[in-house]
């Protein structure tokens, strides 16, 4: 297809393209890094709860073994007893479960940030069409979600075999007391836990930059959708021309109400018109510029003149100086007092003469 038809999605999604996007809930999330990174997190917590947790299960087995096997479950405050004596289970597993939940809101924050919508809860009928889960199962998404799935487990099984078949001949010669052997044996099974967390840590940011990059290229626009986006967002250029059309009418019929209120009106001589208009009351105040404008704008200033009996003086340079530099409702600069000031001077004189 033709490059400037507009068919092919060859431009980079815009930024209002990716925000309606988000609101649809289309954003780039891999579970990998949320299930990676609270592996890594909970087996830390694990670590840093662990001298509570064996204090806890030590007292617990103790007592399971020593006294509850002789005790009659038939009334119920023994059975309520028994209830709170196993209740620091729960009270141990609290801070480590609520520790996996609030990492796994900050780790979907970090990826996606905060941008709540209920859009992908709306009933989607595409979702279950079968060919449309064919496409999804065996293309490109599909095909790379198949190869990080057999990365991940040949890593995960490499990596664990060979720290296994370290540890494993040594763990099995029966040494020392039971206790010992017991925090032997559970720090070398937090260990191949973080060693394998790390690894999918590795695998998360490889499937990461893919769904960064299969999110961009699922939002990629045809130029033909960038002109339509362009339209809807800053107007049709139709629409925008004949707005600034109306205002500009608008602008000359406000200043036209200028020209009958002003003291002298300066032309060149059929080109352009300056209206001036000055307040002899105000000391320090400069002449403005109530209106000006070139050939038929021009006309229309000067018959306004001629009706209003407003005074018209030919001075090419000074015409064409103000008009150029002086805008409508501002005064003239310093530099132009004198000759508007001698012309000013002559308006006056002929008033007062007639």
């Amino acid at each position: 297809m033709p490059e400037g038809s507009g068919g092919e999605k060859s431009e980079q999604p815009t930024p209002k393209k990716r925000s309606d996007a988000r609101g649809d809930g289309q954003v780039a999330f891999s579970s990998e890094v949320n299930t990676s990174g609270m592996l890594l997190i909970g087996f830390t917590a694990l670590s840093l709860f662990a001298p509570w947790f064996w204090a806890t299960m030590s007292g617990m087995m103790r007592r399971a073994f020593e006294q509850d096997l002789a005790r009659e479950l038939d009334e119920a405050r023994d059975l309520a007893s028994l209830a709170v004596a196993y209740l620091p289970v729960g009270v141990w597993l609290m801070p480590l479960l609520g520790t996996l939940a609030l990492a796994g809101v900050v780790l979907s924050l970090l990826q996606v940030g905060w941008h709540p919508t209920l859009k992908p809860l709306v009933p989607n009928f595409g979702r279950i069409n079968p060919l449309t889960g064919f496409g999804r199962v065996f293309g490109r998404r599909g095909l790379m979600r198949f190869v990080f799935s057999v990365v991940k487990l040949v890593l995960i099984a490499g990596v664990a075999w060979h720290l296994l078949s370290v540890t494993i001949p040594d763990d099995i010669v029966v040494r020392g007391d039971l206790s010992s052997r017991l925090a032997g044996e559970a720090k070398e099974m937090w260990e191949l836990a973080m060693t394998l967390a790390a690894v999918l840590a590795s695998v998360a940011l490889g499937d990461y930059i893919f769904q960064r990059l299969q999110h961009t290229r699922d939002l990629m626009m045809t130029k033909q959708e960038i002109k339509e986006e362009y339209k809807q967002s800053d107007g049709d250029p139709l629409v925008k021309g004949k707005i600034r059309q109306i205002q500009r009418q608008m602008a000359q019929r406000r200043m036209m109400q200028e020209v009958p209120k002003a003291d002298v009106v300066i032309t060149n001589p059929t080109h352009v018109a300056v209206a001036l208009k000055y307040d002899r009351d105000e000391p320090n105040s400069a002449p403005i510029v109530v209106a000006k404008g070139y050939d038929g704008v021009a006309q229309r200033i000067k018959k306004l003149a001629a009706e209003h009996g407003i005074t018209m003086v030919e001075n090419i340079p000074l015409a064409r100086a103000l008009a150029k530099e002086v805008e409508i409702g501002r005064a003239i600069p310093v530099k132009w007092y004198t000759a508007v000031a001698e012309v000013l001077a002559m308006v006056y004189r002929l008033k007062k003469a007639g």
